[in-house]
Formats: structure tokens, sequence, C-alpha cells
């Protein structure tokens, strides 16, 4: 149940739509790339050489910056322009964002990140929204997520169904970033 103790927020950045939909094609390229051996490991160590990171970190926040990076390289677009602070750590995407964006309402958009804290920690999660569904529910593209694959798990990259009211496990929802070109 939405707990109203710990209202979540919406801050928006500006980023050009051409950015947005370019990194937003990268992110969707990704569904699919799977870990080596569940350990971060294999293709996902992609997203983590943008930060000089080896096989075995997480890679959710890194995941989410290297498709802004690849869409901005793609476009010939200074790196720059990319409207997230880069960094692997999610909270530093919501906090920065949370510095120079502007408060919105509450409410999802696709292309928005969706950030989630484990309480009194400095980790969480972040996920892209792929699809806006009813009743806070949405589809996401989750880099550092899991999937069951013919009876056994996996990890990777995939389209996840959340809810932007609902705890990720023990993870609460801290809020959301969004995005903006006028």
């Amino acid at each position: 149940m939405f707990n109203s103790a710990n209202a979540q927020n919406r801050y928006q950045l500006y980023c050009s739509h051409l950015l947005l939909e370019t990194s937003y094609i990268v992110a969707l390229e990704q569904v699919g790339t799977l870990e080596k051996s569940n350990k971060n490991d294999g293709d996902v160590v992609k997203y983590l050489k943008l930060f000089g990171f080896k096989s075995g970190t997480p890679y959710c926040a890194a995941g989410q910056y290297y498709c802004f990076y690849e869409g901005a390289k793609r476009e010939n677009i200074s790196t720059d322009s990319i409207p997230i602070i880069k960094s692997a750590l999610c909270l530093d995407i919501y906090n920065d964002a949370k510095k120079r964006g502007n408060k919105t309402k509450y409410s999802a958009q696709k292309h928005d990140l969706i950030i989630w804290k484990k309480p009194k920690s400095w980790q969480g999660h972040i996920e892209r929204i792929h699809n806006v569904l009813p009743n806070g529910w949405v589809e996401t593209i989750g880099f550092n997520s899991s999937k069951t694959i013919n009876g056994k798990k996996q990890e990777g990259v995939f389209l996840q169904r959340r809810n932007i009211l609902h705890p990720l496990g023990r993870l609460k929802v801290k809020g959301i970033v969004g995005f903006h070109d006028e």
C-alpha cells in the first residue's frame, strides 16, 4: 500500500527530444542482454566500462547512463547534453535531478526513470519507463534485473512490470526523474 509518510517526488530535467528517443532505442536494443554467470559479468560489463568498473559491480544506473551516452554518440550530440549525471549510483542520479530539476506532479511518463532505495542505505535500483499502464503500473527497461527463463533465474536486461506506488522487494520508491524538451 502507498505510504504517504514517504511521499515520492518527480523531478524533470531538460533533454532534447532527439537524444531522448535515440537513448530509448539504445535501451530497447539492450533488452535480452544476459549476464554470463548471474554475477554481474559477461556482456553487461560494457555498461560498467564507462565508469572504469570491472565485472561484478551492480550496473542498473550504469546501463541507464550508457543508453544516453550511446544515443549522444549516434546523433553526434555532445555528451555534455546527457541530462543525467554520470554516475553508477541511482541515488546520485535522483539527488542531482532533485537539485537541478523542476518538481512536477508525481505521475509516470514514458522515458521516466523510477528510482527505489533501500532504507537506511545508499543502495537502490533504477529502471526506465517503457510503457505506462493503469493504476500506477508501468512496464520498464531494467538493467541488472532478473527473469525466469525456462525455469531458471537469469540476470541481465529485461522488460519488467512495476508499480510506481509500491516497493520493489525491500526497496522503497524514492521517486521519478523525468524529462522535457521545452
